[in-house]
């Protein structure tokens, strides 16, 4: 049976740089954008009017009001940033679903890829030419993960999440299935438990995460409580790259 490697890694130190210092190219450089929830609460009435209806009515599904807000911030901010890549007004984006449920923009024919999550304080959007997934998860210190370690995570793994830390030791994991998952746009089934998750270079069945190509995962922190992993083809030629978005002249 074919293989793919799987190169798993922690970055200790993260650069986030201005957006004014983006070509917004599409190329195979994974670019990853940090926004901030709460930070930017008071533009909301300025998003609004990006956002399609079905986007409003699908904000206005959350029970609390903390998620709506961060719903609504989340898809104004993603369709700022598609339309500086691809020179369109935020307003004017298109999306749709594609295989495994992997959404698309409907209106641009060139290759662009995006993926995006949201947790806590933070959104995280990833944008680059070749396919990404992008996970991010608040350190729950009182989140009773034990029943979930059995179905989802090998031996290994768990002897790791519970020998020190282990709820942030779950939540990295966690970012990192999810990720390649999100990557891949299998989702969360069954294979989940065979998905690597820690730092190694590890060699699997392709058909574990439906994948026929190298893929290469870099988790790092957003703040002392929020963790976060993207997931990307291998390519010795892409590059990382961190951004903050400044959203004030919207």
């Amino acid at each position: 049976m074919a293989g793919i490697t799987v190169d798993i890694r922690y970055l200790d130190v993260v650069n986030w740089q201005q957006d004014t210092g983006c070509s917004f190219n599409l190329t195979d450089d994974i670019d990853v954008w940090r926004i901030s929830l709460e930070a930017n609460l008071h533009l909301i009435p300025r998003f609004l009017p990006i956002l399609e209806p079905d986007e409003i009515e699908r904000a206005s599904r959350y029970y609390q009001e903390k998620d709506r807000n961060r719903f609504a911030i989340s898809r104004a901010v993603l369709r700022v940033i598609l339309g500086r890549y691809i020179n369109q007004p935020a307003r004017d984006i298109r999306f749709g679903i594609g295989l495994n449920k992997k959404p698309f923009l409907a209106n641009f024919d060139k290759p662009i890829n995006y993926n995006i999550s949201h947790s806590d304080k933070w959104a995280l959007i990833a944008v680059s030419k070749k396919p990404i997934g992008v996970d991010t998860e608040k350190i729950d210190p009182v989140f009773a993960y034990a029943d979930i370690l059995p179905d989802h995570f090998n031996k290994e793994e768990t002897n790791y999440i519970e020998q020190n830390q282990s709820h942030r030791r779950f939540c990295l994991l966690w970012t990192r299935k999810e990720a390649t998952t999100k990557l891949t746009g299998q989702g969360l089934d069954e294979r989940l438990k065979a998905i690597p998750s820690l730092n190694h270079k590890h060699l699997i069945a392709n058909n574990i995460i439906n994948s026929s190509k190298d893929i290469a995962l870099a988790s790092f922190e957003l703040d002392a409580g929020n963790l976060a992993t993207v997931a990307y083809e291998a390519d010795n030629d892409s590059e990382l790259k961190f951004w903050d978005i400044n959203l004030t002249s919207i």
